[in-house]
C-alpha cells in the first residue's frame, strides 16, 4: 500500500515525474549505504530481534505521513525522508530474513519455501494496489498510508509470537566489522556464476525502478487514465499477478539450473517492457505489465535461491545483502532516475520501452557468456 500511495501522494503534490523518480531512488539508496553493515549485523546478532525492531521503526516512520497531512504540513520532502527511514530499517530486516529462511526450511526444500514466500508476497501485492485504488476514491493517499503503517505493526506481532529461531552465527563471524564485511564481499566475488546472477539481478531491478517510478505518469499521459489511482492500482496488481505466476513455474524450472531460469526470465521481462512501451490502452498495458512482472520475479527468485544454496550460514546474510545492495542500492534507484530523465525528454512510453532494450542487451550478453563457458 505504501509502494503505491507514496508515488501518488508525491505526484499529486508536485505533478513532477522527476520528484517521483527521486522517491524511487530513495527506496534503493539505503541498500547502497547500509547494505554491508546490515549483513554483518544480521550474521552476528539475534535475527528475530532485528526483524521485530525494524518493523516498529517502519511503522513509526510511515505513520508520520498521515499525521502531517492531518495538520496540513505534508510536503514532498517529508514523504521522501519518511520513506528513507523506513527503507533503511527494511535493509536490516531483509538481511536478517536471509539468515532465517534457510533455518526454517526443511532439508532440500529451500527453493519451494522461498517460492512460497514470494507467492504470498505476490498475493498481498495483488490485493494491496487494488485496495488502494478503491480507497483513493474516498480517502487522500496520505491517509491510505496509515493502513501501511498498521501492516508493519501486524508484522511485528507475527514476528513476536511466531516462534522464530533465536540466536545467530556469531561464532563464525569475525569480531571486526570491516573484516566481516570484507569476508562477505570476498565470497560473492570469488564465485563467477554467482557474480553473473548479480549482474542479471541489477538489470532486472533497473527495469523495476523504471516501472515503479513512471507508472503514474505512464497511466496518465500515455493510457489517458485519471490520476485518482484506480488504473495505477490495477497496473501494480497486474505486475503482482505476473510475479505469482513466476513463483509457480520457477521451483519446477530450477531443476535445470537457477542461472538458466534467471536468463530466461530476462527475455520474458524484456518482452513485457517493450510491450508496455508500445501499449496505448489499459487492457493491453495490463497484459504486458503481467508479463514484465513474471520475468522480473523469475530473475529475482532464481538468483536468491542460487545464492542461498551456495553460501554457508555464517556468511549468508552478508553475501545476500551485498548482492541485494548491488541490485536495490544501484540498479533500482538508477532505473528510477533514468526513467524520470527519459520521461522528461521523450515521454513515459519511451522509458518503458528503454527498460526493455536494457534487458535485451544484458540477456544477450549473458547468453553469449554461457555459450563461451560451454
Amino acid at each position: 500500500m505504501v509502494l503505491v500511495a507514496t508515488p501518488m501522494a508525491v505526484y499529486q503534490l508536485t505533478s513532477s515525474a522527476l520528484w517521483v523518480s527521486a522517491l524511487v531512488a530513495v527506496h534503493g539508496i539505503p541498500y547502497l549505504v547500509f547494505g554491508p553493515v546490515a549483513g554483518a549485523v544480521a550474521d552476528r546478532s539475534d535475527r528475530s530481534l532485528i526483524l521485530r525492531s525494524c518493523e516498529l521503526i517502519i511503522a513509526l516512520a510511515i505513520a508520520t505521513i498521515p499525521v502531517a497531512a492531518a495538520v496540513d504540513r505534508l510536503t514532498p520532502v517529508h514523504i521522501v525522508i519518511a520513506v528513507a527511514v523506513a527503507r533503511t530499517a527494511f535493509v536490516f530486516a531483509d538481511a536478517a530474513n536471509f539468515g532465517l529462511v534457510p533455518a526454517l526450511a526443511p532439508p532440500g526444500r529451500l527453493a519451494a519455501v522461498t517460492a512460497l514466500l514470494f507467492a504470498t508476497s505476490s498475493v498481498v501485492e495483488m490485493a494491496g494496489p487494488g485496495l488502494v485504488g478503491a480507497m483513493s476514491a474516498y480517502l487522500p493517499s496520505s491517509s491510505i498510508m496509515a493502513f501501511g503503517a498498521s501492516a508493519s505493526v501486524l508484522a511485528y506481532l507475527c514476528f513476536r509470537f511466531g516462534r522464530l529461531p533465536r540466536g545467530s552465527a556469531a561464532s563464525q563471524v569475525p569480531r571486526s566489522m570491516y573484516r566481516a564485511i570484507l569476508d562477505g564481499a570476498g565470497w560473492l566475488v570469488s564465485h563467477p556464476q554467482v557474480r553473473s546472477t548479480v549482474v542479471l539481478g541489477v538489470a532486472a531491478t533497473v527495469s523495476q525502478g523504471v516501472f515503479v517510478s513512471q507508472v503514474v505518469p505512464w497511466a496518465v499521459r500515455r493510457l489517458d487514465a485519471s490520476a485518482d489511482g484506480a488504473t495505477t492500482g490495477m497496473l501494480f496488481a497486474a505486475w503482482a499477478v505476473g510475479g505469482l505466476a513466476a513463483t509457480v513455474v520457477v521451483p519446477m524450472a530450477t531443476r535445470k539450473g537457477e542461472q538458466r531460469v534467471a536468463l530466461a526470465g530476462m527475455w520474458v521481462a524484456a518482452a513485457g517492457a517493450v510491450g508496455c512501451g508500445i501499449a496505448t490502452v489499459v487492457p493491453v498495458a495490463l497484459a504486458f505489465t503481467a508479463v514484465w512482472g513474471s520475468g522480473y520475479l523469475a530473475v529475482v527468485l532464481a538468483t536468491v535461491v542460487w545464492r542461498q544454496l551456495s553460501t554457508p550460514d555464517g556468511l549468508r546474510s552478508r553475501v545476500n545483502t551485498a548482492a541485494r545492495m548491488a541490485a536495490y542500492g544501484v540498479g533500482y534507484p538508477l532505473g528510477g532516475l533514468l526513467g524520470g530523465w527519459v520521461t522528461t525528454l521523450s515521454g513515459p512510453h519511451a522509458a518503458m520501452g528503454g527498460a526493455g532494450v536494457v534487458l535485451v542487451g544484458v540477456a544477450a550478453l549473458g547468453l553469449r557468456g554461457k555459450r563461451r563457458r560451454a
